[in-house]
């Protein structure tokens, strides 16, 4: 069968159009700006023929006990609502911060005022490639341009496509939800939405999420088709320590140095890399790390903590925990030894040992120590911490914090010690299966021809989407399992944050991700090539969301 018909998409100057509508329209995650991008996607959902004639079928969906009132947005478009099968469109509409943006932060969603700017300045705000990129005019630069505005514009353009086409049969699901780039709440909310759907006799044969094309390597110019996502894990350790005078710094077990070893064990580790279909996980790296010392004085830090972001593709939550458990008693050898290599270097064999070797403990079994040495009063105690801690922190890294302090302190005679969590938020590693899917792979096959043979574009098959996405949330992968390792190591788990496994498991809905190309996602260089975003990637959707309503 030749792919090679294909035509470049009629209505490229729709999407580039959209895509600068969106970007003018600043949705900075966490904020209200997320409010007004929502107004604006339902404003112009209102701009196709179909939802104009069915305002109704268009909903926004709030997220729970959210301060900032934000909602997710779900719309239906039916071409042929006989058959209760529709295919979803994901995206998410809010972007990151623009403090990077320097200088030009005031233009940051003003792609034209931007570009006049980037054009006149001579200080190198712009890379050798990025420069060359805004000199070629085929680059849109801007906050959003690349993740994820012109993904959500594909999407709306070919919506209108569908609704105006008389033979068409497909039946669209848009979701387009807030938060993705902080806690994915906008998610949990749109999964609870579609399960209600599904419940009510709809049937969800696939997703196609409209992420961006990520770069593999420097001056990468594939194009790629993701059949997955890649999960992540927030692994917390709290180091209480031993205090000693600085005078004295070998009479106790400095927590800083035991946090700082710990990084040493964890970052780059090879242990951590999960490899799958010839792909690898990138390794651990630290997100924060800082002792708790607030004043200056002769004592050492007696308390610190890290926590590091650990992201899988096939292992699970219980198996992390244990290679982290396992980094943790390596820095507790390393720290040991060189605290006895030090001792004896002074000539004195006996005190090698009047400082203990850190000991290490997962929440679970410190709570179970509790138990043991308090009797049962410390369930409430226990429970105490876990409510104060929530109450009177506002993040989910300070709550957990508050909740590792305070639960240290009933265990001070068994310091030094590393303790090992959980902190929100959680993403599953998911992707396609080769039996159950293998319309959907055969489809991923198809797209790979039609960019090969009708627009010369080089088009990889990818099994991980590299950053995160929300398509984590929308299919089960054994979360019985998973929900007891959450509910072992994270103690915000079911109190203050909520993963709707149930509505999850009931979906189990496959995605693919066929998305425009850019570079420098996340940065002030962030831009969107435009030759393949509105020309070439809306063909590509289009034909994915035509077949998947004529033959899944």
């Amino acid at each position: 069968m030749s792919y090679s018909h294909y035509n470049t998409y009629a209505y490229s100057d729709r999407v580039l159009a959209l895509t600068k509508e969106l970007v003018q329209q600043p949705s900075i995650s966490g904020t209200t700006q997320e409010n007004q991008m929502a107004d604006l996607i339902c404003t112009i959902l209102m701009r196709n023929p179909y939802f104009n004639a069915h305002p109704s079928s268009i909903k926004r969906i709030p997220l729970k006990q959210d301060p900032l009132n934000r909602c997710a947005v779900v719309a239906m478009l039916e071409k042929k609502p006989s058959t209760k099968q529709a295919t979803i469109l994901l995206s998410h509409y809010d972007v990151v911060g623009v403090d990077d943006f320097g200088l030009y932060k005031e233009e940051a969603f003003q792609p034209e005022a931007l570009k006049k700017q980037l054009e006149e300045e001579q200080e190198g705000y712009l890379d050798e490639s990025a420069r060359a990129d805004l000199d070629s005019n085929d680059y849109l630069f801007g906050r959003g341009s690349m993740d994820m505005k012109a993904g959500l514009a594909m999407q709306l353009s070919i919506m209108e496509d569908i609704a105006r086409d008389e033979e068409s049969t497909e039946n669209i699901c848009l979701v387009a939800v807030p938060d993705e780039e902080k806690l994915s709440l906008g998610m949990f909310a749109a999964v609870e939405e579609l399960a209600k759907l599904q419940e009510s006799g709809w049937q969800f044969s696939a997703c196609i999420c409209s992420e961006p094309n990520f770069s593999a390597y420097p001056n990468d110019f594939n194009k790629y088709i993701y059949t997955g996502s890649t999960g992540k894990l927030l692994p917390f350790i709290y180091c209480l320590g031993r205090e000693t005078h600085v005078g004295q710094p070998l009479e106790g077990i400095n927590a800083s140095v035991m946090a700082a070893q710990l990084a040493v064990e964890m970052e780059w580790s090879d242990a951590f890399s999960d490899q799958l279909n010839g792909e690898s996980s990138p390794s651990p790296t630290c997100l924060r790390i800082r002792d708790l010392k607030e004043t200056y004085d002769v004592q050492t830090p007696n308390e610190s903590y890290l926590f590091y972001n650990v992201l899988t593709l096939h292992s699970s939550p219980e198996l992390v925990m244990e290679k982290v458990k396992r980094a943790c008693q390596q820095a507790s050898e390393a720290i040991y030894e060189r605290l006895v290599k030090h001792r004896l270097a002074f000539g004195t064999d006996a005190l090698a040992a009047a400082v203990p070797q850190p000991k290490v403990y997962t929440i679970a079994e410190l709570y179970q120590r509790g138990i043991k040495k308090f009797g049962t009063s410390f369930k409430q105690s226990y429970e105490t911490i876990l409510h104060d801690s929530i109450r009177d922190n506002e993040t989910f890294t300070e709550q957990t914090l508050s909740i590792a302090r305070h639960l240290s302190t009933y265990f001070l005679d068994q310091a030094p010690f590393y303790l090992l969590l959980l902190q929100p938020p959680y993403y599953p590693h998911v992707k396609l299966n080769e039996k159950e899917d293998q319309a959907l792979l055969a489809l991923t096959n198809d797209l790979q021809k039609i960019g090969t043979e009708s627009f010369q574009e080089s088009i990889v098959l990818k099994t991980f989407f590299p950053g995160l996405s929300d398509v984590s949330y929308l299919r089960s992968q054994g979360e019985t399992k998973v929900e007891t390792t959450l509910d072992t190591f994270m103690p915000l788990y079911q109190q203050n944050y909520h993963i709707p496994m149930e509505a999850i498991q009931q979906l189990n809905i496959p995605t693919i991700n066929v998305g425009p190309f850019g570079k420098d996602a996340h940065k002030r260089t962030e831009r969107l090539q435009l030759s393949y975003s509105t020309k070439v990637a809306p063909v590509l959707l289009r034909y994915a969301t035509q077949q998947l309503a004529n033959k899944l």
